[in-house]
């Protein structure tokens, strides 16, 4: 991994608009930093082929491969400016 990825990897962890986003990129730090993928696992409370799944879009896409994507389930009832209060 070079210096820049590992840059940006500890800034989309920091400072991602999602949890989620930071946790994926989290998980690849440690993976990096020698971490196996059932600790990653453990560690974050997901199933090892999630940890999986992370370092395959990671390698394929790189922090975009760590987005947020859309996710299942019933729409909000307030609008955006709503929900910002």
């Amino acid at each position: 991994m070079t210096v820049a990825e590992l840059t940006a990897l500890e800034n989309h962890s920091r400072h991602a608009a999602h949890h989620r986003e930071r946790r994926r990129a989290l998980a690849i730090l440690g993976h990096h930093r020698g971490q196996s993928l059932p600790q990653l696992a453990t560690l974050f409370a997901v199933r090892y082929a999630t940890v999986h799944d992370w370092l395959t879009r990671w390698q394929g896409q790189g922090l975009a491969g760590l987005a947020e994507g859309a996710r299942a389930g019933r729409p909000p009832k307030l609008d955006t400016a709503a929900q910002k209060k």
